[in-house]
């Protein structure tokens, strides 16, 4: 899990994977991809690995992402939107927008969410439980 917010977007989303993409992992991954799609041209690949990078995958994502495709690809070959498209994010809320959400959940929004502190921000920022317990956030 990320313990910085680099890849935090506009939407105050957080991508839960913090590792690296390595060559071996790509490796790796292609040969699954390939035994489970043989009929993928080799084109296919060189744009795949340059569009891995340029959208900050990791080794985990991009193993996520391959399982992912093998297990719910309907066509007879995916497309590599098919696997760039797969991430697992969780809502980041200030304490502000925690605030305004008690207007809609009462009280119960401090049971529901727990700050969190990350390394790049002076702020806490606020996590659900339920991904705080899920990828073993550190709470303050």
């Amino acid at each position: 899990m990320r313990t910085d917010t680099a890849l935090m977007h506009s939407s105050n989303e957080l991508s839960i994977y913090g590792d690296k993409l390595t060559t071996k992992g790509v490796i790796s991954n292609v040969a699954k991809i390939k035994k489970a799609f043989p009929s993928l041209p080799m084109g296919f690949y060189e744009i795949f690995d340059e569009r891995l990078k340029a959208n900050g995958f990791t080794d985990e994502r991009l193993a996520d992402a391959v399982n992912h495709v093998i297990d719910t690809c309907i066509y007879p070959t995916p497309t590599i939107a098919n696997f760039i498209g797969y991430d697992k994010r969780i809502k980041l809320y200030t304490h502000n927008e925690i605030i305004r959400k008690m207007e809609s959940d009462g009280n119960n929004v401090w049971e529901k969410y727990k700050p969190v502190k990350f390394t790049d921000q002076e702020k806490l920022i606020w996590v659900s439980i339920d991904d705080i317990k899920k990828y073993n956030l550190k709470t303050e």
